[in-house]
């Protein structure tokens, strides 16, 4: 039974929610173009807080959706929410990206998509010919575990042999002109977001696993490349 801060910077949505015992109770994004983190997340959560008539410190802990994801969004969250739990002395609960967009997708989407599905693929742009995919079944269980896939030798299209997938995530639009076949599904315009983590974090604050504030590091995947 807690009060969570949840981050999610993963994408272009940047992304604040306020969740009591696992239900997400206010919510701020903002999504542009190009990433606004380093100027706007710090608004968001204040002005989050100032529509909950809260102080921040009354939190319990702060979730912070970890990655994989975009490089500088997920460095940015990390310092924030590292230095908003040094300050407030609060703890910090890490809940996988594409883990919680497969548990969102699931619980708040289009019945007949899930319905139609026995599996379900979170994906990501990582720009450079690569999606960051993961595959999960309806109740949440790691099928295939993140990873950086090259969008011309999709991995997963084995699984497709035997099992129907829905796709989802902002690295669809590389996926669809690859992947060709019966089992699979697309469902466009679901994005990362905050909202995703509420559930998870409230479980895994229940569970007592804390990350390390001093040393914990967002999930990459792959080293950062300029340019």
């Amino acid at each position: 039974m807690a009060l969570i801060l949840c981050v999610d910077t993963s994408s272009k949505n940047c992304s604040v929610s306020l969740s009591k015992d696992g239900i997400v109770i206010y919510t701020k994004e903002k999504l542009e173009e190009g990433y606004c983190h380093g100027e706007e997340l710090h608004s968001l959560i204040e002005d989050l807080f100032l529509d909950a008539k809260l102080e921040i410190s009354q939190i319990d802990a702060i979730s912070f959706s970890s990655g994989p994801g975009s490089y500088t969004g997920l460095r940015i969250g990390a310092a924030t929410v590292k230095g908003l739990g040094i300050a407030l002395n609060k703890k910090i609960v890490l809940v996988s990206t594409l883990k919680a967009m497969c548990w969102g997708f699931v619980n708040n989407e289009q019945e007949n998509f899930i319905n139609d599905a026995n599996y379900f693929c979170s994906t990501l742009d990582s720009r450079q010919g690569e999606v960051y995919a993961s595959i999960y079944d309806v109740l949440g269980n790691e099928i295939l575990p993140p990873f950086a896939c090259e969008v011309a030798k999709p991995t997963f299209i084995n699984i497709l042999n035997t099992n129907k997938i829905c796709f989802f995530g902002t690295g669809l639009y590389k996926l669809k002109n690859v992947i060709n076949h019966k089992n699979a599904s697309f469902y466009d315009g679901f994005l990362p977001s905050s909202i995703n983590l509420a559930f998870l974090a409230e479980n895994t604050y229940n569970q007592k696993k804390f990350a390390d504030i001093a040393y914990f590091e967002p999930t990459y995947l792959k080293d950062f490349i300029a340019g």
